[in-house]
């Protein structure tokens, strides 16, 4: 757990990172659900995700930090938007 203002620990970040960079390898995409990326620690990823050519798809109601760097931006809650996805991914939709 991390509290707003503390530092994520250094292993998770990591762990991230290699999880991003393992998107890359296998034709994956970044997706923020929910979060303005007003602070280093997510969008960091987003950044890593861009630079490496990871499509970043980004669903939140109002701009984000990450915008610009997003290959999709939905306008939308994500209360209203991943129920919608996760029944075209079960083929209920």
């Amino acid at each position: 757990m991390v509290f707003f203002g503390e530092n994520v620990p250094k292993p998770r970040v990591e762990r991230c990172y290699a999880a991003v960079d393992d998107l890359a390898v296998r034709d994956g995409a970044l997706l923020v659900a929910g979060s303005s990326l007003t602070v280093m620690s997510g969008l960091r990823f987003v950044r890593r995700a861009a630079k490496l050519g990871v499509p970043v798809v980004i669903v939140n109601r109002g701009t984000t930090r990450g915008d610009d760097l997003a290959t999709h931006k939905v306008e939308a809650g994500t209360s209203d938007w991943l129920p919608l996805l996760a029944a075209s991914r079960d083929g209920r939709r």
